[in-house]
């Protein structure tokens, strides 16, 4: 029997996707892609094209199962804490979930010999329109790769035009800045975790992300339509128990924009504490300024994504650590960096960030 579907065409980072859904899953797939499609500022074009194909089918799932569950495969994790089983049947190559993992068991990935890449959803699924965001971050690292790009382990916003990185690790802050930027200079969205910096350090491209909030910043922002609640997470500083949301709903509890990009004008490395110190913040130049950029530089070792997966690199590890190392030189020599520090529990934290960012703008 024919399975009726649909085709969705979007871009991410100047890269094309042709998305065909079967169409009882269509609508649900749709809504979800759109929620993370930047609004302005589009990269500039790659010339690409990857083609995503998502099936929705009890029999084809279990079917495909039963074969994987009957060749031999390997565990592999390009992700971080999350094992995969990867096989190869005739020319097709699948992945998928560890039977000992903690990931669910409804859903397969495949490569075919054309470079197409498939889905295969149990219909049960839980929320099974999560999974197409995971092979269009990863393309879209590896084309940026490609095409000089070097990614970052950071969040970033448009204030007016001017791009502001904010760059460093988990639970530095980044999101917390971001949240101050966008609820009082209602800068636009740019990229929540990962976010990519063109050639020369001239741009910054955002990587198609959901933004996780603590409880903290939220209690200072809720109740904002779009935004989820506070009240059912810990308020523990620096817990990995977050709230998410879609990057069109954090842009819209502003009255903001998602962006695609935005030449890069400002780079802060927050350093925020659970305490009450103040606010300050600090010019860094030269080789300490590059060390900590450094130290934020995801190209071409990442922390989270530890393998190619979906997409081969088509260049050497020694070509892209080359190539990260001068936009590395670029963005230390070029680009104001300031660290900042504050304590969490300082009253009226989001505005004073603002507040000082801003004056480093003008």
């Amino acid at each position: 029997m024919t399975t009726t579907t649909t085709t969705t065409s979007v871009t991410f980072a100047g890269h094309v996707f042709d998305v065909e859904v079967d169409q009882d899953f269509a609508v649900e797939q749709r809504t979800h892609l759109h929620s993370f499609v930047p609004e302005a500022a589009p990269a500039p074009p790659c010339g690409r094209l990857t083609s995503i194909r998502i099936r929705h089918n009890r029999e084809l799932f279990a079917d495909r199962t039963a074969r994987l569950e009957a060749v031999q495969s390997r565990c592999v994790e390009p992700f971080r804490g999350e094992p995969y089983l990867r096989s190869r049947v005739g020319d097709v190559d699948w992945w998928r979930p560890h039977p000992r993992s903690h990931l669910s068991q409804d859903h397969l990935y495949a490569r075919d010999s054309t470079g197409r890449l498939h889905i295969v959803l149990h219909p049960d699924a839980h929320r099974g329109e999560r999974y197409l965001l995971r092979i269009i971050r990863e393309v879209v690292m590896r084309c940026g790769e490609d095409r000089g790009w070097t990614a970052f382990h950071a969040a970033a916003a448009s204030i007016d035009g001017n791009g502001v990185l904010i760059a460093g690790p988990t639970t530095a802050g980044k999101t917390t800045v971001l949240a101050a930027l966008a609820c009082h200079r209602r800068a636009d969205l740019v990229a929540s975790d990962r976010a990519m910096l063109t050639q020369n350090a001239a741009n910054v491209i955002g990587v198609p992300l959901s933004i996780r909030i603590a409880a903290g910043t939220l209690s200072t922002l809720t109740p904002r339509e779009a935004l989820p609640p506070h009240r059912v997470l810990p308020r523990t500083f620096g817990t990995d128990q977050k709230a998410s949301c879609t990057p069109r709903d954090f842009a819209a509890a502003f009255a903001a924009q998602v962006r695609e990009g935005a030449p890069l004008r400002l780079v802060l490395l927050p350093r925020l504490r659970d305490d009450d110190s103040p606010l300050g913040i600090q010019g860094l130049h030269g080789e300490t300024a590059r060390a900590e950029l450094a130290a934020a530089c995801c190209t071409p070792d990442d922390e989270d994504w530890i393998h190619p997966w979906f997409a081969c690199r088509s260049r050497s590890v020694e070509g892209l650590r080359a190539q990260a190392d001068q936009v590395l030189d670029e963005l230390a020599a070029k680009v104001p960096v300031f660290r900042v520090t504050a304590g969490v529990r300082t009253p009226h934290l989001l505005e004073r960030l603002a507040d000082t960012v801003a004056r480093r703008l003008s």
